[in-house]
C-alpha cells in the first residue's frame, strides 16, 4: 500500500524544510523529504540570507506585533523571537561562520531597521549572514544546510510534487500522495507531515484574488501555491494572504521572471504613468516598495503606478548596473553589463537626448515629465524634498544627457500567506483547532503580514522549521 514510510514527511526542501528535517532527525525520527523541483533550495537559495538579531526580545516582540497590525497572535510572535534568537548559535553549531550583513552599495538604501518609528524598533539588532563568497548569502546558507542534511543521511525525493494529503478519521494526517516519475507514489507519515513548500509567487490568478494585482517573481519558480491548496483540502484556515515582500524590478519578454532594480547612484527618480513622482525613492525599504504601487485612481479605477518608470542620467548609467543578475537563475540567462550599454542596445533601457523625447518614448506627456524633472532638480539643489522627505544626501539632480527610462513593475521576493499555524507550528482549522499531525514552516503561512521589515522570512524558516521538526517527531507513531 505504501511506497515509502517515515516518521516525519516534509513537503518542500528549502530552508524551512532542511531545518525541520535536521530538527526531527535530532529528535530521533526517521525523515523523508518530498521536493517538487529537480533540486532543492526554495526561496532560501535565492534570498539575501539575512538573519535577524535582537537587542531586547520583549521590545522586538512589540515591534513585530505592531508591524503585524494585530493579525498575528502574541504567543506566535514571542515564540518566533525566542527561537530565532538562537539562529546564529545553531548555524555556528553546524559549522557555519557568521558575518555582519553589509549594507549593499546601491539604492534604494537598505535601512538598518525598517519602519524605525514603530513601537519596539529599538529592540531590533543588526542583520547577520552566513559568511560566504558573495553579498547575497542565501546560497551560502543553503550550501551549509545541504551539507548537514546530506551528512545526516536524510532521504530526499526530488521531482516529486505533493498532490494530496491523506487523512484517517480520528487519527489525522497520515501521509502524502506525490507525483513520481512514472506513477503517483504513496508516502506514509507515522508521526506527522510538515508543509514547507513556499508561497504563490508564480500563480497570478492567486495574485489577483488575494493581492489585488499581478506581480512578477524574483524567486523560486516552483512556488505556485501548492501548499495552500493541500492544506485547504483538509480544512485549514488561511491567514496573511494579502501579505508580501516585494520590490520594484524589470520585466522583459525574453524571461518569465522579473529582474530586480538596484540603482548604483542617487541621480534618479521614479514617476508614474502620468509623469509624477509618488514616493521616497531611496528611503523606502526594498521589501515594502510594492505598497506605493497599489494606488488606484478613485475616478478611473486605473492603477497609474503599474508600470511606473525610473528616470536617470548619463552619470548614473556609467556608475554601475541598474539591474541585479548576480545570483540564482537570472545569472544563468543574463549578466547585466557594468555600464548598462548592453541593455541600452537591447532596447530594455530607453534613451534620448532630451527629457521631452524620452517622455514620448514611454507615452508620458512631455510637458509634465519636464516639469517633474525640473522640480526634482530644484529640490535637489536646495537639499529639501517637502512632499516625500527624501534624504538630502540622496537628492542628486539629473545632469548631463542622454537621459534614460525603464519600466518598473512590482516584483515578489515572496508571499506571506497560507495555512494558519500556532506557536507549536501546528496547522489550524477554521475553528482554530490544530489539524492532527499537520505542521508548517517558512513563508507558507508566515507570521508576517503586510508590513514586512526584511531578514524575517529566512529567520522564520529556520526557527519554525526547527519547532515543526521537533513537534512532528514527538507525535505518537501510528502504524509502526
Amino acid at each position: 500500500m505504501w511506497d515509502h514510510e517515515a516518521d516525519v514527511v516534509i513537503v518542500g526542501y528549502g530552508g524551512a524544510g532542511a531545518a525541520a528535517a535536521l530538527s526531527a532527525i535530532e529528535a530521533g525520527a526517521k525523515v523523508l523529504v518530498l521536493e517538487k523541483n529537480p533540486a532543492g533550495g526554495g526561496n532560501t537559495k535565492y534570498s539575501g540570507g539575512s538573519l535577524r538579531t535582537y537587542l531586547d526580545v520583549d521590545k522586538a516582540s512589540d515591534y513585530i506585533e505592531s508591524l503585524c497590525d494585530g493579525a498575528t497572535e502574541r504567543d506566535v510572535i514571542e515564540t518566533f523571537v525566542r527561537e530565532s534568537s538562537r539562529n546564529l548559535e545553531w548555524v555556528k553549531k553546524m559549522g557555519g561562520e557568521i558575518a555582519p550583513r553589509p549594507t549593499p552599495p546601491s539604492f534604494p538604501h537598505s535601512l538598518p531597521v525598517a519602519f524605525p518609528g514603530t513601537r519596539g524598533a529599538e529592540g531590533i539588532g543588526p542583520r547577520a549572514r552566513v559568511k560566504g563568497a558573495g553579498e547575497d548569502a542565501g546560497i551560502d546558507l543553503w550550501g551549509l544546510l545541504v551539507r548537514k542534511v546530506e551528512g545526516a543521511g536524510i532521504k530526499i525525493l526530488c521531482s516529486s510534487p505533493a498532490k494530496q494529503l491523506l487523512v484517517e478519521k480520528g487519527t489525522g494526517v497520515t501521509g502524502v500522495i506525490a507525483a513520481g516519475v512514472e506513477r503517483d507514489i504513496r508516502v506514509r507519515a507515522r508521526g506527522g507531515v510538515i508543509l514547507t513548500c513556499g508561497g504563490f509567487e508564480y500563480d497570478q490568478t492567486m495574485h489577483l484574488n488575494y493581492l489585488g494585482q499581478k506581480y512578477f517573481g524574483l524567486c523560486n519558480p516552483g512556488n505556485t501555491g501548492d501548499g495552500i491548496r493541500l492544506a485547504g483540502e483538509v480544512g485549514a484556515d488561511l491567514w496573511h494572504m494579502n501579505g508580501v515582500a516585494a520590490s520594484l524590478g524589470y520585466k522583459f519578454p525574453e524571461f518569465e521572471f522579473g529582474i530586480r532594480s538596484s540603482m548604483p547612484a542617487a541621480g534618479f527618480l521614479y514617476v508614474d504613468r502620468n509623469g509624477k513622482r509618488f514616493m521616497d525613492e531611496t528611503g523606502t525599504d526594498a521589501h515594502f516598495m510594492w505598497a506605493p504601487t497599489s494606488y488606484v485612481d478613485t475616478k478611473t479605477l486605473e492603477r497609474t503606478r503599474i508600470p511606473s518608470y525610473v528616470i536617470f542620467d548619463e552619470d548614473t548609467r556609467m556608475r554601475g548596473p541598474v539591474g541585479v543578475t548576480g545570483q540564482g537563475r537570472v545569472s544563468d540567462v543574463h549578466q547585466w553589463s557594468r555600464d548598462n550599454s548592453v541593455e541600452v542596445r537591447k532596447g530594455w533601457i530607453r534613451a534620448a537626448d532630451g527629457i521631452a523625447d524620452l517622455a514620448r518614448q514611454i507615452n508620458i506627456r512631455p510637458d509634465i515629465l519636464q516639469a517633474t524633472v525640473a522640480q526634482y532638480n530644484l529640490q535637489s539643489v536646495g537639499g529639501y524634498d517637502p512632499e516625500f522627505g527624501r534624504a538630502a544626501d540622496t537628492l542628486v539632480p539629473l545632469g548631463r544627457a542622454p537621459y534614460y527610462a525603464m519600466e518598473l513593475w512590482p516584483c515578489l521576493f515572496n508571499t506571506q500567506g497560507g495555512p494558519k499555524r500556532n506557536a507549536r507550528a501546528q496547522v489550524l482549522d477554521v475553528h482554530g483547532n490544530p489539524i492532527k499531525r499537520l505542521y508548517s514552516a517558512g513563508e507558507l503561512g508566515s507570521l508576517w503580514h503586510r508590513n514586512y521589515p526584511g531578514a524575517g522570512n529566512v529567520s522564520e524558516a529556520l526557527a519554525f522549521g526547527r519547532i515543526a521538526g521537533r513537534n512532528a517527531a514527538g507525535e505518537q507513531r501510528v502504524g509502526a
